[in-house]
């Protein structure tokens, strides 16, 4: 029996300050009224071709520790259950304060949308290719 992996592992995480200046320096940008995401398609002789994600909010944000890490939450429940259909990429998301208000479903419909519209949404993505995890 193959048991799926619900937590994200650390390699699926962008972690040092190399890997998100390097998106911000080279990264594509899509708009969105949730957030902005950075993404940056992996390349053909990168290691790790895995979708890899980092979340950027600041204090400027929200003055409150637990507003901005709701927010993280949020962002990242919803890469957790789509990174099956999430093309092998780097991905810096900043919330706005639109994100405050919303509901996970917002919040996946609005990323989704914005991935897709960098292209790196599979072809037969949706929810049922977020069991396809590595």
């Amino acid at each position: 029996m193959v048991i799926e992996r619900r937590s994200l592992r650390k390699q699926e995480k962008l972690r040092t300050r190399k890997d998100f200046d390097a998106l911000k320096e080279h990264g594509k940008a899509c708009r969105d009224p949730f957030f902005t995401v950075l993404v940056q398609a992996a390349k053909p002789d990168d290691p790790v071709r895995i979708p890899r994600y980092g979340v950027i909010c600041s204090r400027k944000l929200h003055h409150s520790a637990v507003v901005r890490n709701r927010a993280r939450r949020l962002i990242s429940e919803t890469f957790r259950l789509n990174r099956g259909s999430i093309l092998p990429c780097s991905i810096v998301i900043i919330p706005r304060r639109a994100i405050f208000g919303a509901k996970q479903q917002e919040v996946q419909e609005h990323l989704l949308r914005s991935l897709k519209k960098a292209g790196l949404i599979r072809e037969t993505g949706g929810a049922s290719a977020s069991s396809e995890n590595p």
